[in-house]
This record gives structure tokens, sequence and C-alpha cells, in this order.
């Protein structure tokens, strides 16, 4: 069965279906042919000048593309077979337009809504990736995820947000390799007050933090990942100005109980979205009527206390079936150093 997919943002379908066209479609190159990566490593381009060598860097040429048009059908299965829509209407609202008929109070959204954040690649990866045998990819300036702070420095969020590989893009590279999850991590930010205006219906200035560790990456095969942010130009945390969310102490397993998730689906500027849980068990905490988007993932599911008592993952729902689901925070306390 496909996996139901996680929660990044798509690549434009436009470019997403010319690149199946130019990997499938009639007359196109063999595989062999197509420049996906970045070079091979050095050892095995010298390799390539004997015979054995040849054949090893054509097979892996061949590896490498096969693999990236999987990534790329993987991408569209996911914009053809599942939204993240839970029926047919998207409930979400803007943070500060919030009307209070989803299920929560307006007070709730205004007293948590400031310290969930926006990751968003760095602009500059074409600069920072242009020496021979490095690429930069095509995430660079891209709105990727949610999350939330639980520490003055200490953001949580989804470990997928910095896997190598996943959602039809390309990381950045080196001889052939995709960097390492941690070296992802510190070419991101984390944004807040990426929000509109309730007053004047604009965007608000948003401040941005720099990711300076990756802390724990999905840890016990758990979707999760906790990042250290750095300071603001006045020498000041996230926390301090935003605030901060609490991690509840055990799942939540209260029957319909009434969820909120505070989000920037789709790298749009931060909504709010409630509704009861459908299920909390193994692991996975399931809800079928909070819609999301890809650039959801990460972002803290709060219970009834305004505590997170999930961070999202994964989009499963359609128009009519299915569910939207995350990692519970019990799984995840029993694996983490970090929430204790």
């Amino acid at each position: 069965m496909y996996q139901k997919r996680t929660a990044l943002p798509k690549p434009p379908r436009t470019e997403t279906a010319a690149a199946l066209a130019a990997t499938t479609g009639a007359g196109s190159p063999e595989p062999s042919l197509l420049v996906v990566h970045a070079g091979l490593p050095a050892a095995l381009e010298e390799a390539a000048g004997s015979p054995a060598g040849a054949t090893l860097a054509h097979a892996l040429r061949q590896h490498s593309a096969l693999e990236h048009q999987l990534d790329l059908l993987n991408a569209e299965i996911e914009v053809l077979a599942f939204e993240s829509k839970c029926g047919l209407v998207d409930d979400t609202q803007d943070v500060e337009h919030y009307d209070g008929t989803l299920g929560v109070s307006r007070d709730f959204v205004e007293q948590h809504e400031r310290a969930v954040g926006q990751l968003q690649w760095l602009d500059d990866l074409d600069v920072r990736f242009s020496s021979p045998g490095e690429t930069p990819g095509t995430v660079s300036g891209q709105r990727w995820g949610s999350g939330g702070l639980i520490d003055d420095d200490v953001f949580l969020t989804a470990g997928h947000c910095f896997d190598q590989v996943g959602g039809g893009w390309k990381r950045p590279s080196r001889n052939g390799s995709i960097i390492s999850p941690r070296e992802i991590a510190r070419l991101m930010r984390v944004n807040f007050l990426f929000q509109i205006n309730g007053e004047t219906g604009a965007l608000r200035d948003e401040e941005s933090f720099p990711i300076v560790n990756l802390l724990e990456y999905r840890v016990g095969a758990l979707d999760y990942a906790i990042v250290r942010l750095g300071p603001n130009a006045d020498g000041l945390l996230p926390g301090a100005i935003y605030g901060t969310l609490t991690t509840a102490l055990q799942d939540l397993t209260t029957p319909n109980a009434m969820l909120c998730m505070i989000q920037h689906p789709s790298g749009k500027p931060k909504k709010i979205e409630a509704g009861p849980m459908l299920s909390n068990q193994g692991k996975r905490i399931m809800y079928d009527s909070l819609d999301t988007e890809g650039g959801s993932s990460g972002a803290p599911v709060l219970g009834p206390a305004g505590d997170v008592v999930g961070v999202h993952t994964n989009g499963g729902c359609s128009a009519f079936s299915g569910a939207n689901f995350g990692v519970a925070i019990g799984a995840i306390r029993e694996k983490s150093s970090m929430i204790i």
C-alpha cells in the first residue's frame, strides 16, 4: 500500500510533470545520460578510465537517475492521490482573523500562536554551493515546514523536514553525496510572525532566527526533530519574545478530545485549524477533521489544555475519507533526552 505522504510542501506541479515527461517520455535519454546529482566522487571519476570503472560509473549514474525518477513519481502520486483537506472545504483561518467557530476559543489561539514558527531554507544556496562538485539543489528560499518553541531556544518539529530525500525536491550535494541532516538543518531558519495582521490585513514583518544545531533527529525511528535556535541581531532568543509551548506529560486519550493545530500550510501565513481527535494509539495521534497541507509538517498538535500532545507529520485525508496524523507526544517523551 502506498505510504501516506509526509506533509512537506510540493514542488510546483508543472515542474514535476515536466521532469517526469523528460525522464519517461518518448525519445527521452536513457537514465545513464540524465544529469541528476553532482558528479561522481573523484576516485570513481578516475577509475572510470578503466573498463571496470566505466561500467561501475555507468551503473551508478543509472541508479542515481532511476532514484530521482522514483522520487518524482512519488511526488506526482502524492499530488494525485492524497489531499490533506478533510472534506470538501478547507476550514483553516488566519490566526488573527479567527472567528472562534472551529472548536477552540479566540483566546486559546491568541495565547498559543506566537510560539509557532515556520522553517525556511536560506535563500543563498546557489552561493554557498558554487564550488566544483557542489550543487545547491532546488530548495533555496523554500518555505518548508512548521514547528513550535518548547524552550527559549529549542524548537520541536518533524524529523522528515531534515531528510536527505523526499517530496520531489533536490537537496544540496557535494561530490555526488547529499549533505547530512545536520547540515540541512543549519541551512534553514525559523520565522516568527509570518502572518496576516488582523487590523490592517497586511503581512506582518516576520522575524527570523538561525538554526545552529540539530539536537535530536528521528530518535527511535520516530518522525520528530529538535533544533536549537540562535539569537536575533539584538542578542535575544525567540522564546524571550514569543513565549513557549508546554509539552504534555502523557498522551491524550479522551475520546473526541478537541485538538488545535497552528501551522503554515503550503508555506502560507500562519493558520489555525481545530477539530476532535479520531484516535491516539500505537504512537500515532490521528484526526480526520483538521485540514493540513504540505508545509504543515512539524506543526504542534495542541490538546484542550493548550499543551503539545503531538507533532503533525502526515497527510492522509481525501474529500471523502482517511485521516491526517502525527507522532504522539508520549512516544517522543519515551525516546527524547530533551523532553523530560
